[in-house]
């Protein structure tokens, strides 16, 4: 009796391992899924009038123009590793001789969300980015919101590139524009090849980014392809531009008094193709290159 009894004491004793070992695994593998799960973190908007918003230094949507307006903006692209990111929002009034009041203050926000593995939903709130409160009317408001995001990729970033606010802005916008010509010669030869070529840095920071597999930089790559073939001939000229360098001082471009990129396509029915076109200068060369 004492043998089966110690015989069955011990059975139940490697049953209870056996079963805490899996559990173990199995929890193991979700916190591992969790710590990999890829976040795609996003802006949403609803603003209006005199608007910027600035993330990691770097201006990803601007707007000059009367009317609300509203949008979900990708930040994976400007988050070049995990951690503490910063977003900065600016509104001004479009109108001189308004001001913004303290009753107007709670309707300009940003919404930092996220997604997992490139699901459209759940949508998962990080963070509302809204204005503390005024006493008075003011002509604009500004203020930095910082993030902690957790993304699976680690990017070069801007580390590595100069100073623009230190150069010479005369030298530098010739320059600029230069690249700027031979970007718009390139897409109005409908030279796709080139075009991806000059891209390449830029694109494969997106697709990293994005954490798109291998059928979706296929069918990306492909669809930039075929917009660059489309716009053929249907280039604008490049006129009423200035010189911007980003807040972060590494980035720069042309843009045109609306705040908008002067690179654009016009087909028969007046549909535009807009070109983005921001570049850095590298230490090591000395040259600008896309971003």
């Amino acid at each position: 009796m004492e043998l089966k009894f110690l015989i069955h004491i011990q059975l139940v004793w490697l049953l209870l391992i056996n079963f805490s070992c899996i559990q173990a695994k199995q929890e193991d593998q979700v916190n591992q899924y969790k710590s990999t799960a890829k976040h795609t973190y996003l802006a949403n908007y609803d603003l209006r009038g005199d608007f910027d918003i600035i993330l990691n230094g770097i201006s990803i949507r601007s707007n000059r123009k009367d009317g609300v307006i509203s949008g979900n903006e990708y930040l994976n692209p400007f988050i070049s590793k995990k951690g503490i990111q910063s977003i900065t929002l600016i509104v001004k009034s479009l109108n001189k001789h308004t001001k913004i009041t303290p009753r107007e203050v709670k309707d300009y926000f940003i919404d930092i969300i996220y997604t997992e593995n490139g699901e459209p939903a759940p949508v998962n709130q990080v963070k509302r980015c809204s204005f503390p409160a005024i006493d008075h009317p003011v002509d604009s408001l500004i203020h930095t919101w910082t993030f902690d995001a957790d993304v699976s990729y680690t990017l070069e970033g801007l580390d590595n590139s100069q100073d623009f606010t230190k150069e010479d802005p005369a030298k530098l916008l010739s320059e600029v524009l230069a690249c700027y010509k031979n970007v718009h010669q390139v897409i109005d030869q409908g030279n796709s090849a080139e075009y991806l070529q000059l891209y390449k840095k830029s694109r494969e920071r997106e697709m990293i980014s994005m954490y798109y597999d291998a059928a979706k930089q296929k069918e990306y790559l492909q669809s930039i392809s075929q917009r660059v073939v489309s716009s053929k001939g249907e280039m604008q000229p490049l006129k009423s531009y200035k010189l911007f360098i980003h807040p972060n001082g590494k980035l720069v471009s042309l843009i045109t008094d609306d705040g908008l990129a002067p690179l654009f396509a016009k087909d028969k029915e007046n549909n535009l193709k807009t070109y983005g076109l921001e570049l850095h200068r590298v230490k090591e060369n000395n040259k600008l290159e896309i971003y």
